[in-house]
């Protein structure tokens, strides 16, 4: 058996995230990865079983990262509106350390096909802090009720847009741009 090149695997994962970056994921190829990452095809397959292993293993990987600490954050206030705020604030700040990563996430959300069940299942778990706040604010008089779907896309819509136009404008999000778009949040959800 060949010797694990952390190396060499942190390069593959850097391939990927700037190829998804710049070519899109629906484009990204093995031979693509390998060729950016200055390694072969074969060696990429010493470290995943095939491209959905790859692209579910980065998932996990960013997911962990980007969601580390969130749920000590949430744990610090009760209050649910300050919590919104404290995810808000949590997801662009994200974006503006590993934009790479965030973007790389997008790609997966969106094209949820590249990865397996178990990988979403894995992923939604991670994010349990998240809906246990949904589930909170479902039971509370002062935010609206309305089905998880609903509410996602009126809570994290406006976030999701602005890291779209940070992305295409190449630049970070501003702390001002954060205070606003958690005061429109709170404002939108509030019953």
């Amino acid at each position: 058996m060949r010797k694990i090149d952390l190396n060499k695997k942190m390069a593959i994962a850097q391939s990927v995230f700037e190829l998804v970056q710049t070519q899109g994921i629906v484009n990204l190829s093995m031979a693509k990865i390998a060729k950016l990452a200055n390694v072969s095809v074969r060696t990429i397959y010493i470290y995943y079983q095939d491209k959905e292993d790859l692209l579910g293993q980065l998932y996990l990987a960013v997911k962990l990262k980007i969601d580390a600490g969130l749920a000590e954050q949430l744990a610090t206030t009760a209050d649910l509106f300050e919590q919104l705020a404290v995810t808000i604030a949590h997801f662009a700040q994200a974006y503006n350390r590993w934009p790479n990563e965030m973007i790389y996430m997008r790609a997966i959300q969106q094209n949820p096909e590249l990865v397996s069940h178990e990988v979403h299942k894995q992923t939604l778990a991670i994010a349990l802090p998240i809906f246990q706040m949904y589930e909170r604010m479902q039971a509370s008089v002062d935010f609206k009720h309305l089905p998880v779907e609903t509410f996602t896309a009126i809570a994290a819509g406006a976030m999701n847009m602005m890291i779209e136009q940070a992305i295409v404008c190449g630049r970070p999000i501003s702390e001002e741009q954060i205070a606003v778009l958690i005061v429109a949040t709170q404002d939108a959800v509030r019953a």
